[in-house]
This record gives structure tokens, sequence and C-alpha cells, in this order.
């Protein structure tokens, strides 16, 4: 069944979660510390300052970014079973109503 707010059921909920999950594999692990280490073979300080701060401030980015996002995903994972569980009780309630079929 699906949600009329939302448009999905509470499987496009999980693939969604999992498709933001393999988005982010490529920000595993990611760092520009050893970019910015190499700094100094630019020979002029100006630039090579420059350059560790445009390091960093990406470095934080990508990762603030990447919780974020991945903090999306859980509650996409959440909002499934929330749906699913409220789905459940909805059609115990609607299958426990006893209807007189006779009049």
């Amino acid at each position: 069944m699906a949600d009329p707010d939302l448009g999905v059921d509470s499987h496009a909920l999980k693939k969604g979660a999992k498709d933001i999950v393999e988005a982010l594999r490529p920000t595993e692990g990611f760092s520009l510390e050893e970019s910015a280490g190499r700094s100094a073979s630019f020979g002029d300080s100006s630039a090579a300052s420059s350059f560790v701060e445009f390091c960093a401030t990406w470095q934080a980015g990508a990762q603030i970014l990447s919780k974020r996002t991945a903090g999306h995903a859980t509650g996409l994972v959440s909002a499934s079973g929330t749906f699913t569980e409220t789905d459940g009780h909805v059609r115990d309630a609607a299958n426990s109503v006893k209807t007189n079929q006779g009049h």
C-alpha cells in the first residue's frame, strides 16, 4: 500500500536509503590531508597556505555532507519501519471490525 503523502511504499523508502548509502561509498576514507601536506612543493608560501586552507575547508565540507546524508538514509529506514508498522496496525484494526452483512 502506498502512502498518499509520500507517494511511495515502505520498499521504496528502503531502496532510497540503500541508494543513498551506495552514493556515499566513494566518500568513505575521503581525505585531502595528504594533498595538503604536499603544498610546500608549490614553492610559494602564500599559495601553499591557501591550498592547505582549501583542503581543510573541503575536507570538513565532505565530512559534514557525508554525515548529514547518512543521517537522511537512516531517517528513510526509520520511516520505512514506522510505515510498515502503522500499515500493519491499520490493517489489523480494519480486519477486527465486524460488519453486519445480513442487513
